[in-house]
């Protein structure tokens, strides 16, 4: 789970090269227009509510499932859900990046700087996991 935590990472740090050398294009919307409040308002919506989702969605689902699995199973329903909070996360993250290209708002950049916090915040630890399990487990 650790390898797919900093594929998120590194999937950031490549949306972020490809803006800076040019392939995803610099500055093609125009300050103060349509496009660009309608770019800005997709990122923060999606930032504002793929970040609680994706944490909420994981949080539901391991609740309810875990309870009747045993170890490996719940262990296998962890990974699982866990990757697909990570692949909302990265969605979320490399769309904020383009649109920080794209439009050259800082509104983009903010908000991959806010998703990649919940990245770190969902950062898998062994024994995170393993007292995750055991308290579900025990309800």
């Amino acid at each position: 789970m650790k390898i797919e935590a900093v594929a998120v990472l590194l999937m950031a740090a490549v949306a972020v090269v490809l803006g800076e050398v040019g392939v995803i294009p610099n500055g093609v919307v125009m300050p103060h227009s349509q496009e660009e409040f309608v770019l800005n308002t997709i990122a923060i919506i999606l930032t504002v509510v793929g970040i609680p989702g994706a944490i909420r969605l994981f949080t539901l689902n391991t609740t309810r499932g875990l309870r009747r699995m045993n170890y490996d199973e719940a262990l296998n329903s962890y990974h699982i859900w866990s990757a697909v909070r990570m692949v909302i996360l990265c969605v979320t993250t490399v769309f904020d990046v383009a649109v920080y290209y794209v439009a050259t708002s800082v509104s983009g950049a903010f908000c991959a700087l806010i998703t990649l916090c919940a990245v770190v915040y969902c950062w898998p630890s062994k024994g995170k996991i393993d007292s995750y399990l055991k308290t579900v487990n025990n309800e």
